[in-house]
Order: structure tokens, then sequence, then C-alpha cells
């Protein structure tokens, strides 16, 4: 269904006042741009309520060319590109109050979001590659605006030559697939359509969506600017890494069976695991904040893009949604992780408090496993509902430097959290099912449990990297298969010089 005039305002709105708010801070009405970036987060939450209880599916335009659709998925993403845009947005107008770049960057920030925006709700193919290349184009932008910062300059150079490879793969897949099956429309039918009229052309396609995806997702060989971008300034990295690489996942969901055929999905498993592997293993090795960051999401988008690879498309969704919210809050928050004089870690205290843990795995698990979800989702979703309850678990006893009460009082925390994890459990298997309702079938990817080899193979690596033996050759060849520079040492400060122990030595220093 279509949806009444209200949904369609919704669906209009969360896409176009993004750029709007932009325009506002460039014409130096920061508030009125800050508070339209909200409104734009406000209506995007309101339409995935709306399409959630009623089952409707908003359309703006048709649905071919300029069209916007607002099914679960779309409305699902929408949320996600909006609010890091307004959260981003918010912090911006403070973090840069003095900085001489600041209506540039909230009118760029604001072509980024809406742009993307357009990635998530495009009712056909047309309007989805648009919306990419203006996205790609504007973030390089936004990320060269401090050409006077150390290493701006060639971030932005390496993210224009990488990003325009990317670009000219899905134009190339684009002009395929209007040539054999005009601009066709992204619903499923439409999808299935398409797919048949390509014929012999469908290997080629999804061959060229699969590396602009990579490229996107910096993965493997196409990665080497997303450690760069740790010199822009911190607004630019939390765009970038919970939103702007994203699009890599979001093309690969919304094009469905036109990225799917069987040696491009296996190859896309074999790049994006061993990039998912790799560079868990160089973010350790990373001395600064940012850079363990920019590192971390390149394992992130490499483990999204192989639940991609096997037909996991809900999980994947979530994914993408979890990893946004959660590196957007850590890069805007970079600075309060350094450890300070005085400060404990909140790694210190015991580890021994295991069996609370266990039970809130397990109860995470218990309330994720119900039926209803996407081929593979189901299991995805209850192991990543178990691991995300059993670190949580982990590091809320890991930082308590006292010991449990006694008594009832002791028993108080462990129910409340159990509790909590079967509620998170049945939170995420309900959200999987109904983002798993605007997702075609993915029954032609290898088999999900390919999955595994990937989770049993990092933790090989990470072993290894810890042995005396094995470790320099494991840590070397991470370092250089995530495109990762090799670690910087580190040099103390003497007391009253600055306010953290340690700090980068002065040729690898980043602007905050």
């Amino acid at each position: 269904m279509q949806g009444s005039w209200m949904e369609r305002v919704m669906l209009l709105a969360a896409v176009v006042l993004p750029v709007a708010g932009g325009l506002s801070g460039r014409l130096e009405w920061r508030r009125a741009g800050v508070a339209l970036s909200w409104a734009a987060a406000a209506s995007a939450v309101a339409l995935l309520i709306v399409t959630a209880a009623t089952g409707h599916s908003a359309t703006v335009g048709g649905g071919t060319g300029a069209g916007l659709t607002g099914g679960p998925l779309s409305a699902f993403f929408l949320v996600l590109v909006t609010g890091v845009g307004a959260v981003v947005s918010s912090y911006a107008s403070r973090y840069l109050q003095s900085d001489p770049t600041r209506d540039r960057f909230a009118g760029w920030v604001g072509v980024v979001v809406t742009a993307m925006a357009a990635v998530a709700a495009a009712a056909s193919v047309g309007g989805l590659v648009a919306g990419w290349l203006v996205a790609g184009a504007a973030f390089s932008v936004v990320a060269g605006l401090r050409t006077d910062l150390p290493g701006v300059t060639a971030c932005q150079r390496s993210l224009r030559r990488t990003l325009g490879l990317g670009d000219a793969s899905l134009l190339a897949a684009a002009a395929i697939i209007w040539a054999e099956a005009g601009d066709a429309s992204l619903s499923p039918a439409s999808l299935s359509a398409a797919v048949h009229h390509l014929g012999d052309w469908r290997p080629v396609v999804a061959s060229l969506v699969v590396v602009a995806a990579l490229t996107r997702c910096a993965q493997a060989v196409f990665g080497k600017w997303l450690p760069m971008t740790v010199s822009a300034p911190t607004p630019a990295c939390a765009l970038l890494h919970a939103g702007v690489v994203n699009g890599g996942g979001m093309l690969l969901l919304r094009f469905g069976p036109l990225g799917v055929w069987g040696p491009a999905m296996v190859a896309l498993l074999m790049v994006a695991g061993a990039t998912a592997v790799a560079a868990a293993i160089a973010a350790a090795a990373q001395p600064d904040v940012k850079g363990q960051l920019a590192f971390s999401t390149m394992s992130q988008m490499g483990f999204m893009l192989a639940e991609c690879a096997v037909g996991a498309y809900g999980a994947a969704a979530l994914h993408l949604a979890g990893h946004g919210a959660y590196k957007a809050s850590l890069f805007l928050a970079s600075g309060s992780t350094v450890n300070r004089p005085g400060r404990p870690s909140l790694a210190a205290g015991s580890r021994s408090r295991g069996v609370v843990p266990a039970l809130v795995a397990g109860a995470a698990a218990a309330a994720a496993a119900a039926p209803g979800t996407a081929r593979g989702d189901g299991a995805v979703l209850t192991g990543f509902s178990a691991a995300t309850a059993l670190a949580l678990a982990w590091g809320f006893f890991a930082g308590r430097d006292r010991a449990p009460a006694a008594g009832a009082r002791g028993l108080l925390w462990p129910a409340v959290l159990v509790g909590t994890a079967a509620g998170y459990g049945a939170l995420v298997a309900s959200v999987g099912r109904f983002v798993s309702g605007g997702l075609v079938d993915g029954s032609a990817a290898p088999s999900v449990w390919w999955l595994g080899a990937v989770g049993g193979g990092g933790l090989l690596a990470a072993a290894a990297a810890r042995s005396r033996r094995w470790g320099p050759t494991v840590r070397a060849w991470a370092l250089d298969a995530a495109a990762a520079p090799p670690a910087a040492p580190l040099r103390r400060v003497p007391s009253g010089e600055a306010a953290t122990a340690w700090t980068l030595s002065p040729s690898t220093a980043v602007a905050a």
C-alpha cells in the first residue's frame, strides 16, 4: 500500500530536511539547522513506527526516477542515517565553534545525510545510484575541509581515488541494468524481473556491485583510505564511520538478487572475512584511540559483508544499525577513553564472576531464537544476541572493584542483568523479523554456517598473534592485509607536560 499523505510527508521530510538544515548552517542560522536535523530524525522514527503498525509502504514520486519508498527496510535505514546526522550536527555546532570551516562543514554534512537517506529510500536503481555518487563526493569534501591539518590532503586524494573506482563500478552495473531492464524498481518483484532480463549479464552486474560495496566499506586492498581519515576532525570521523561506510551494506541489501551470483558471493565472503580478521588484529596494534576505532570499523564492515555473502540479510541490516549507533558514540566520546593519572581503568577488577555472564548470554540467546526470521537470520541473530549480552555482562563485572553484596541484595543485579538480556534478545528477534519483511530471499547465497569459519579463523588468528613463535608473523600479516601502518612508538611525557601519561611520537600525532 502507498500510505497516507501524512506518511508521505514523513518520508519526504526525513530525506529533504537534512540538506535544508545544512543550508541554514551556511546562512549562520545554526540553531535552526540543528533543529531541522532533529526534525528529520523525528520524521524517520515516526515513519518507522507507522510502517510497523500499519504495514503500509509510503511512496513519493512513483517507483522510478527520483521516487522514494518508505518500506520496512527503508524506514529502518532512514532512522539510522538521520539519527547519526542529527547527533553529528549537534556535536559539531559546539565542537567546531572556533573552526573557520564550521559553516561549510554544516552545509556539506547536510548534503551527505540527504544523499545517504536517498540511498536508503530510493525507489529505483537510478535514484539509489544518484544518492550513492553524491554521498561519496560530498564526504570527500567534508574530509578535506581542514587542509591545514597534517595528513588531510593525502587522505582526500586517497579517498577520491578509491571511492571513484567504486563509483565507476556501480555506474557500469547501472548502465547494464538500464540497457537490459530499464530503470528497475527496487521492489522485490521488480528486482526478480530485472534479474531475468539481465540474462548472461548477471555475473558481470553482480561482480561490479560487489566491487562497489568493497570500496565503500574499505575492504582489503580498497581499505587504505579509511585509516587515513583519523586526521580529519572528530565529527567528520563520526559521520564517516557511523554512516558513509554503511553504504556498501545498504547497496547489497537494497539491490538484493542483482548483486547475488554464486562466485561473486564466494569472493565477497573470502575477502570480507579475511579483512574482518586482519583488521581486528591490526586495531590492537594501533597506539591511538581513533586509529583503533578506524580498524574496528573495517573489521565490523568485513563481517557485515560476510553476512550479506551468506544471505543473512536481516542480521546484516541489524549489524549496520548497531554499528552505526555504537561507533558514532565511540568517536564523539573518544577523548574520554584516555586513562589519566589517578583514574582507574575500566578493565580493573575481578574477572572471576563468570556464572552470571553465562546466564545472561543464555537468556539473550533463548529470547532471540524465535521463529519467523529470514533464512539464516535466526542463527546469526541468536549468536549476536548471546555474544553482545556476554560482553556487556563481563564488562560490568570486570569494572566492579568491590566484592558483590550478600543476601537478597546480591541477587538483585544478576536478576536485572538476566531480565534485561532476555528483553534485548526478544527485541533483536522482533526487529529482525520486521526488517526481513522488506528483503528478498537469499537462498542462492552460500550456507550461513560459513560465518562460523570466519569467527573460528578470527579466534585462531588472535591466539596466534599473542604467541611468541607466531605472533610477529601474524601481526605483520594483519597490518599488511588491513592496509595498516606500523604501530607508532609511545613515549612517556614528563610530569606536568600534559594531562595524559602516554602520548604518540610527534610523527604520528593526529588532529582530534
